[in-house]
């Protein structure tokens, strides 16, 4: 029997990496190689203890700043619905954390 997403069971967020940044942050945050399943998303069950999380990578149309400076966006999907509200909360806290920017 399958049941409507609950509120949380996905996260969506607008990045601007590029694909190779991704990998390279999803590789920091998981401990191994980037790896897609048949449909394209990214594996993040070694970062959930184990447990079947899944993100999209899907490109956006660039972003422009002042017709000079060109930022790539992507839109990623994470599907956490096996992760309990806690866990949830701690993976999306690591995976914010991986993918910060320096700044202040």
């Amino acid at each position: 029997m399958s049941r409507d997403p609950a509120p949380g069971d996905f996260v969506e967020k607008l990045m601007s990496c590029t694909r190779a940044e991704f990998e390279t942050g999803i590789e920091r945050l998981t401990g191994a190689p980037a790896r897609q399943d048949a449909e394209g998303a990214y594996d993040l069950s070694a970062a959930a203890g184990g447990r079947p999380v899944t993100c999209a990578f899907t490109p956006q149309p660039d972003a422009v700043l002042g017709g000079l400076v060109r930022l790539p966006r992507v839109r990623v999907t994470l599907r956490l619905a096996a992760l309990d509200p806690a866990a949830r909360g701690d993976l999306l806290a690591r995976f914010d954390r991986t993918f910060q920017r320096g700044g202040g």
